[in-house]
């Protein structure tokens, strides 16, 4: 039973859904509600507001504008529940459903943006795009520089749409197959309506790679988008929520302390193959605990979970005990206490923050300046890399989860202390799980330390490799070469069906305790350069 400190949307009938919905929020905002209370049933989107944040660049990839076109915002708030129905089964029985103009590779407004709240919990609420943002259908025939396409029941179907993040299913089982036929840029052309349901696409790449009978998904477009946002929102829970489809990644959290997720589904609703064209959840510059239970993902281009922080970068000295650093993408705040990690190739010096300041802002980046309580090692100098301890997570743990047909990794882990149990990958393009960094393009960091995986089950995963690394597990940091992930345990895991088990390459004291490996031609594969500890005992088709 709702107390006195309960907002309902149903008493606010004003413009569209979201007008209503954005006057209810403002009031439990106003008033320290404890609650926003939902109906069982779809919320249209249609008004959108104009929100201006600095939250927008992400990767090298993120447009540089300071605003965001969005349907609900939450600034703000304090201990308070957005609460929505449930069906008999338990699955959200409230959706909000987005808008989306049709047009090819655009930008559209985020449904649900949230910035500085604490204690902040969403519940039971689904998340979609009308008309649908993706498109499937099976191949009716080829030639060499087109292809037909009989868009499944229910799917978009329209003239002009375009073809982007494409990929392959086999018809029998369902399983994502191969390396994405089209990516962020598209086929270079677009869909033609050549009939009911039937589209044509004119592309000598896409057909030379396409077979008559097979399953396609492709995407309106791949912008770097955020369907939902919540940036600085410490304490987040977020249960039982369910996103359909997505134009970007579905979900981003930045720089929030404490997340607990639990029964977080990103799965496409009837038979449209694929969620997103983008990440499912992308985890940057979070810190605190962060738990995860009963998630499933399915269907996204690129990864299911993405988790990183983002390189600080020595750009000039200043004294012994300060110097100044810049770090790509959007501003986070630092820690008075905390620890930054200076790297010199595989050497680490632990650096404690007396004070810092923000010194401004450059090319797509942040100036920090930094003043240490211990003094810089004699070996520091310009461009050497950083890592703040703040941006990062004290620990992390996913249990019970599946991630299945992702053109990406399941994965993605450039944080340490990492805890993955119990958890299932299928179908995966990439590696199942991908461990390590990645500097020469997004600059996402760090390294990935202290990492437990245990009794998760890998089927058909990493047949096209991200960095050199395949696999069912890869450890890779991208753009450097060594010693760098350390400390890792791959405890009673299941691995089939693979070209390549473990691909160990910027690895050191690794462990394999008690792995099954069936259909796997390679059990271990291990880097002679770097040369890194991998010890192993009590495998099944891994000889010690």
């Amino acid at each position: 039973m709702m107390t006195l400190d309960t907002i309902y949307v149903k008493d606010f009938q004003i413009q569209d859904d979201a007008a209503a919905i954005r006057a209810a929020l403002q009031r439990a905002v106003e008033t320290n509600a404890d609650f926003v209370v939902f109906e069982p049933r779809r919320y249209i989107l249609q008004s959108e507001i104009t929100f201006r944040t600095d939250g927008f660049e992400h990767d090298a990839g993120s447009s540089k504008q300071d605003s965001k076109m969005c349907h609900i915002v939450i600034q703000g708030a304090r201990s308070l529940t957005l609460l929505g129905a449930v069906d008999e089964q338990g699955n959200p029985a409230t959706v909000l459903v987005g808008s989306n103009n049709g047009q090819v590779h655009s930008y559209l407004p985020a449904i649900l943006w949230c910035e500085d709240c604490d204690q902040l919990t969403v519940q039971n609420i689904a998340f979609t795009r009308e008309p649908e943002f993706a498109s499937a259908g099976v191949v009716l025939r080829k030639d060499d520089t087109h292809i037909w396409v009989e868009v499944f029941e229910g799917n978009p179907c329209s003239d002009r749409m375009g073809c982007y993040c494409m990929n392959r299913f086999d018809p029998e089982t369902g399983a994502l197959t191969g390396e994405s036929v089209t990516y962020g840029g598209g086929a270079g052309a677009l869909w033609e309506l050549v009939g009911p349901n039937q589209l044509m696409l004119q592309s000598a790449d896409v057909a030379s790679k396409v077979h008559v009978g097979e399953h396609l998904s492709w995407h309106q477009g791949a912008q770097t988008d955020f369907q939902t946002y919540f940036a600085r929102c410490n304490q987040l829970k977020l249960l039982n929520l369910r996103t359909f489809n997505a134009n970007g990644f579905c979900m981003l959290t930045e720089s929030c302390k404490g997340i607990h997720a639990d029964r977080i589904v990103f799965q496409p609703d009837g038979n449209r193959l694929f969620t997103a064209p983008r990440d499912a959840w992308k985890l940057f510059k979070c810190s605190g605990d962060i738990l995860i239970n009963e998630m499933i993902i399915e269907g996204v281009r690129m990864d299911g979970q993405n988790m990183h922080s983002t390189w600080l970068e020595l750009s000039r000295i200043e004294s012994r005990q300060e110097a100044v650093f810049f770090c790509k993408h959007t501003f986070a705040s630092l820690e008075t206490g905390s620890v930054v990690e200076l790297w010199q190739e595989e050497d680490i010096y632990p650096l404690t923050i007396a004070k810092w300041q923000h010194e401004g802002k450059g090319e797509r980046g942040h100036y920090y300046r930094i003043w240490f309580e211990q003094v810089l090692p004699d070996t520091a100098q310009t461009g050497m890399l950083g890592t703040a301890s703040c941006w990062e997570l004290d620990r992390y743990i996913c249990k019970d989860s599946q991630f299945t047909n992702i053109a990406g990794a399941g994965h993605l882990v450039r944080y340490d202390h990492l805890l993955i149990l119990n958890c299932k990958y299928k179908n995966i393009m990439n590696p199942g799980i991908l461990l390590g960094a990645e500097l020469p393009v997004h600059s996402e960091g760090g390294h990935a330390t202290d990492i437990v995986i245990k009794d998760c089950e890998f089927d058909n995963c990493g047949f096209f490799p991200r960095y050199g690394a395949s696999g069912c597990i890869g450890i890779k940091s991208a753009g450097f070469s060594g010693k760098f992930n350390t400390d890792i345990i791959l405890m009673n895991n299941s691995m089939k069906n693979s070209e390549i088990g473990v691909h160990a390459i910027d690895a050191h004291h690794v462990y394999l305790i008690g792995n099954t490996f069936e259909g796997v031609e390679i059990p271990l594969q291990q880097d002679e350069e770097v040369n890194g500890t991998i010890l192993s005992m009590n495998q099944q088709g891994l000889r010690d």
